[in-house]
């Protein structure tokens, strides 16, 4: 009898996929959050100081892409619950698994408007999608902006504990469980 309690060659239950919109969400979501890593960690390390200006008129335009994407994502998610989890997966891995999935939502969408305040603050006005001016939320204000920007990158810290977090649960399910788990968000 395999560990999970299920008789040998029962198949396990892999709980509902998520539906196409949510998948399609998720990944976008990855896409642009590894673009913005790469934006803020990356780019400043390997071009030159005078490409300064452009590296941070990316990173607001991505960041507030990101915004309106959780925004959607959100809005998706409240109209269309999430599917049930499988019943073989310890409670505690269920609660670990949804309190997971929550955060994401609130710091996605707190690390954003963190830096568009944080902007405001500096003086400089992000732009949605890198395109349409975003509106002031803060007067220019350096003690204010270096204030913001401190909760910023501490934000930014724990977005990196939580993809941690999530990349390890998807790897237990796939080379540890080998439970399937990780096929209800993967495309198509």
């Amino acid at each position: 009898m395999p560990a999970d309690g299920r008789v040998r060659g029962e198949p396990a239950d892999l709980g509902q996929p998520y539906d196409a919109v949510s998948r399609a969400f998720h990944w976008l979501v990855v896409a642009l959050v590894l673009a913005q890593i790469t934006i803020a960690l990356v780019l400043p390390t390997v071009l030159p100081k005078s490409a300064e200006d452009s590296i941070t008129a990316w990173h607001l335009g991505t960041g507030s892409t990101i915004l309106l994407v959780m925004l959607l994502r959100l809005g998706w998610r409240l109209s269309h619950p999430m599917p049930p989890a499988p019943t073989d997966l310890p409670a505690a891995l269920r609660i670990l698994a949804r309190g997971t999935h929550w955060a994401f939502y609130v710091v996605l969408i707190l690390l954003p408007l963190l830096g568009w305040m944080a902007a405001n603050a500096y003086g400089a006005t992000p732009r949605l999608l890198g395109l349409l001016p975003l509106p002031r939320l803060l007067a220019p204000d350096q003690a204010t902006a270096e204030t913001i920007g401190g909760v910023h990158k501490a934000t930014a810290t724990l977005l990196f504990v939580l993809i941690v977090l999530h990349v390890s649960g998807a790897l237990y399910h796939a080379l540890v469980r080998r439970d399937g788990v990780i096929r209800r968000m993967l495309p198509g």
